[in-house]
């Protein structure tokens, strides 16, 4: 049984290179290689799991690469180059790969575990998930004029679910976790809804989103685990300020 278990990081990055083939070739209606692909990857990461479906470890580790690979495809419907499309088909696939390599050694051997990997996975993954969902709801809200409070509405549960998420795997107490997570979404969602007046690309407006959660979660964790220093703070300012000045001029205004 453990060699089945140990087979699931490479059947997982199977299914996702071929539903990202899938949709670049145009195969079939892109929305049904989209949740299929998601749906296959889930069924087959909750196997792992061992169904524990009344456990926050549970969703969290299925939810988080299932998440991301939703989001990257969401994000593929708006780049026109195959090239680029591959690109990033083939890096999702890779992270989806060594996450899944980590949650297997989590659950199965825990001796060979590298502490905090997870954590700093699935913080990474968020991330890049927020940066992929701010980048179709961008282009929803640019090309299909989608009300931005459907989008913000739609948006809100997913940040709740990434800050929650992420000071869980950080080991902040839960009703505090629920608490930070609730006014973080808030926050997120309202600077979402501002920054799509920015007069900018969505990409642009995406990096200005995820760098916001990756400071905010970072300063959220430190808070909540007591551990936000004058140091931790002016380290999260400088890195926000220098990564929104990088984001500022390397940006086409309109």
């Amino acid at each position: 049984m453990i060699i089945l278990y140990r087979l699931t990081s490479f059947v997982v990055a199977l299914i996702s290179i071929i539903g990202f083939l899938l949709l670049i070739k145009g195969v079939a209606h892109p929305v049904v290689i989209v949740f299929a692909t998601v749906f296959l990857c889930a069924i087959i990461i909750a196997r792992l799991l061992g169904w524990q479906v009344r456990t926050f470890q549970f969703w969290h580790l299925l939810g988080t690469p299932a998440l991301f690979l939703l989001a990257t495809f969401g994000s593929l419907f708006l780049l026109e180059t195959p090239v680029v499309q591959i690109g990033l088909g083939a890096l999702a696939t890779i992270l989806l790969f060594i996450f899944v390599e980590h949650v297997f050694s989590f659950i199965h051997l825990p001796t060979q575990y590298q502490p905090f990997t997870l954590e700093y996975l699935s913080q990474l993954l968020h991330v890049l998930s927020v940066f992929f969902l701010a980048t179709l709801g961008f282009g929803l809200l640019l090309f299909l004029q989608i009300p931005l409070w459907l989008l913000c509405l739609l948006f809100f549960p997913f940040l709740f679910f990434i800050v929650y998420g992420t000071l869980w795997a950080g080991k902040v107490d839960a009703r505090l976790a629920r608490s930070y997570a609730l006014a973080s979404a808030v926050l997120i969602t309202e600077f979402f809804a501002v920054i799509s007046f920015f007069p900018t690309g969505f990409y642009t407006n995406a990096a200005f989103l995820a760098l916001g959660v990756y400071v905010l979660l970072g300063l959220s964790r430190a808070d909540a685990l007591h551990k936000l220093s004058k140091e931790v703070l002016r380290r999260y300012v400088l890195l926000f300020i220098l990564l929104t000045v990088v984001i500022v001029v390397t940006s086409q205004w309109i």
